[in-house]
């Protein structure tokens, strides 16, 4: 695969993230977060299902778990991360726009180096603190004159931002004991899922009609986005240029937004454009500079 191509499939995996915020939104219509949260993600781990069974031909979950415990306990903390994540990001749609949410999600990069940094102790890059303040100005300039309400809807997609980090960091982790990346996928997203639909039933009591009339947004949701985007990004990445690969996959936010502004007819303040620019600024630094996230120990 050229660099060319596997720029337009990350191209492509960032529309469909960015626009999987609308499905998660009209997705609610008839359901709570948790449900839309287990369904999506049991769709999503449906998908996975036969590429994880693909790959076990070559190397087994299984197999490696039973030589080492600390596989299955890596894809399970994998799974309980995205839950908090997935958990608070869906919740917090019921409240605050689609950009809103799109764009505080991104503070995810930001916060990679900073979560890291308190496990290192290891003095943090320039660009990364300038990332650091100019995501924190565009929080406030995003949210600041927003109801009581949306603003505490958006402080949970902050923090679930910070579930996102320490799932990326994780994943440093896990993936030295796991060479089976499919198949982490599919137990992350069977945790996920499972979580979700536990807290589904105890907290929303969702009935089989429930889902129907969203059917639409749980395929696109949970296949389109869940299974097929993390598959064209699993496979695209390993053949793009580090740098091209973190552009491309922060123009999310960016998708989000204008397909909130086609399809939901939400519109931004002045004052919350410039926050969302701040936000995709701080993202793109802490994405091209990945190797000034730490300098010389103190």
């Amino acid at each position: 695969m050229n660099k060319m191509t596997a720029n337009f499939l990350m191209l492509i995996t960032a529309l469909i993230w960015g626009t999987t915020f609308i499905a998660q939104t009209t997705g609610m219509d008839t359901l709570g977060p948790l449900s839309f949260t287990g369904a999506r993600y049991l769709i999503g781990m449906l998908v996975m299902l036969p590429l994880a069974i693909w790959e076990s031909r070559r190397s087994s979950l299984y197999f490696e778990a039973k030589q080492n415990p600390k596989l299955w306990q890596g894809a399970i903390s994998l799974g309980v991360l995205m839950f908090g994540g997935i958990a608070l990001q869906q919740t917090a749609l019921l409240f605050t726009k689609v950009a809103n949410a799109a764009f505080l999600t991104a503070l995810y990069v930001p916060a990679v180096p900073l979560m890291a940094w308190l496990l290192t102790r290891e003095k943090i890059g320039l660009p990364i603190w300038l990332a650091v303040s100019l995501s924190l100005l565009g929080s406030y300039l995003l949210s600041g004159n927003a109801s009581f309400e949306a603003q505490l809807a958006d402080i949970m997609v902050a923090v679930g931002a910070l579930f996102w980090a320490a799932h990326i960091i994780a994943i440093g982790f896990v993936t030295r004991l796991v060479v089976a990346p499919l198949q982490l996928a599919f137990v992350q997203n069977a945790v996920c899922a499972l979580l979700a639909s536990i807290g589904a039933f105890a907290f929303e009591s969702p009935e089989f009609h429930n889902f129907l009339p969203v059917w639409q947004e749980l395929v696109y949701a949970g296949a389109i986005s869940v299974g097929i985007a993390y598959t064209l990004q699993l496979v695209a990445q390993r053949h793009a240029n580090t740098t091209a690969a973190a552009f491309l996959l922060s123009l999310e936010a960016v998708f989000a937004a204008l397909s909130s502004w086609l399809l939901l007819s939400e519109s931004l303040t002045l004052s919350a454009i410039m926050g969302c620019i701040f936000i995709f600024t701080a993202v793109l630094l802490a994405d091209v500079f990945p190797k000034s996230w730490f300098t010389s120990k103190k």
